[in-house]
């Protein structure tokens, strides 16, 4: 058959080789300048490795990317990096039982009831029951009113704004669930990793096209036909990895009943800002940094370089200034300049040394759709994947739910989708 996909994400390019190597004539079409989608990345100068656009890690449970990650032989390593939360102006680590039992601006009964919550999400592998009431009703209920309001809410509004108290728990059920202390990465980064698919793609004869904005998909003939701004191809099968706004306004035909279902459906964008720092931005090692301060204007700070080695980026130090945002949000169309200069002050209260001349470069990266909204019973929400067009496949984040967006769910949709593909024939 020849299969097109469209996006050359994680989701795509797995389900680009799974076909591939069952024999297909696959083409990949990516309208960026590389593979990775999300997970994609850049290199600096004299860097060994490229670096992602946004943060990302693995989990010691991602199996299928473990998996994948033999298949194309790339070596993924598993350490374990401190994790901290900024409450009140002071960082305090958090990321066991031991730290949380010590955090003092809950009182000891909800750190204990938080301990436990947690303790138990872990192992319970029900998550149904958890997507009828909302994240904020169930950890107020189950935690406390303070474990929510310290430790929680303000996570919850940085990354879903005005949806915030609509969360459902079956989310947060689903984030605690796959967490393990200890993060994995991939030698060559997720570039590297992304790369190394595509390497395999093409020994299996598929050929991913770069630079290529696909404007329409629609079916004549019995023919899936994508339309670019080149050029016309026609396809018996095409599988398309755009978020579901996206995918609405590029495809033609789609029936009322499937356009009713995917039109609800929302995400958040992100503005991710990195720096390249002459100096060690968390001098007590932290990686992952959790602000919980009200009036900060960003949601992370992720000092990779407190967890990746930084003799792979010519001994830099790099630092993520991470924020999930509407696209009307003020912030989300600034400059790198312009962002600085929102967020320096706020840089220098939490590492009262930092300052500009520590700069070595700066590179910042938008994306429009990078964080799905979940709200109660999203179960019922779900598109199929396969499409009211025949022929014509839907795989994106917006359904692994109860799953959050990542790279192992991603190869996950690529494996599902491309086996539904291979039994429809």
């Amino acid at each position: 058959m020849k299969i097109g996909i469209v996006g050359a994400g994680y989701t795509g390019l797995v389900a680009g080789l799974r076909l591939a190597k069952e024999g297909h004539d696959v083409v990949i079409f990516e309208a960026d300048g590389k593979v990775g989608g999300l997970a994609g990345g850049f290199k600096g100068k004299d860097w060994e490795w490229p670096l992602d656009d946004h943060y990302h890690h693995w989990f010691t449970g991602d199996k299928p990317i473990k998996n994948l990650a033999k298949e194309i032989g790339n070596k993924i390593f598993f350490l374990r990096p401190k994790t901290s939360t900024l409450y009140k102006g002071k960082i305090f680590q958090l990321d066991s039982p031991l730290t949380l039992l010590k955090f003092p601006h809950i009182s000891f009964i909800e750190r204990f009831r938080t301990g436990l919550v947690v303790a138990y999400l872990r192992i319970s592998p029900k998550w149904k029951p958890f997507e009828k009431v909302t994240s904020r009703e169930f950890l107020i209920k189950s935690m406390g009113k303070k474990s929510w309001e310290v430790l929680w809410r303000p996570l919850f509004v940085s990354k879903f704004g005005k949806y915030a108290d609509k969360i459902s728990a079956a989310w947060f059920w689903a984030r605690i669930r796959k967490r393990t202390p200890s993060l994995g990465y991939p030698t060559g980064g997720f570039q590297g990793f992304a790369e190394d698919i595509q390497k395999l793609i093409q020994k299996h004869n598929g050929k991913i096209i770069c630079d290529t904005k696909v404007d329409e998909i629609s079916r004549a003939n019995n023919e899936i036909i994508i339309k670019t701004s080149k050029k016309q191809y026609k396809f018996d099968k095409v599988i398309c990895t755009l978020p579901a706004s996206l995918f609405l306004k590029i495809t033609k035909g789609l029936q009322k009943s499937y356009i009713k279902k995917l039109k609800p459906l929302l995400g958040i964008g992100a503005v991710t800002l990195i720096l390249s720092l002459k100096h060690k931005f968390f001098e007590d090692e932290t990686y992952w940094l959790n602000v919980n301060d009200k009036g900060h204007p960003f949601l992370a700070l992720v000092e990779h370089t407190n967890f990746v080695d930084k003799k792979h980026y010519n001994n830099e130090h790099l630092l993520y200034i991470g924020n999930y945002l509407e696209t009307t949000h003020k912030l989300f169309n600034l400059s790198k300049g312009e962002l600085l200069k929102v967020y320096e002050k706020y840089l220098k209260k939490i590492s009262p040394k930092f300052n500009k001349s520590w700069i070595i470069n700066s590179y910042l990266f938008r994306s429009t759709f990078a964080q799905p909204v979940f709200p109660l019973n999203y179960s019922k929400q779900i598109p199929d994947i396969k499409t009211s067009i025949e022929g014509l496949y839907l795989a994106n984040m917006q359904q692994i739910y109860p799953w959050d967006r990542g790279t192992t769910f991603a190869v996950e949709l690529g494996e599902k989708v491309a086996d539904l593909v291979i039994k429809s024939t």
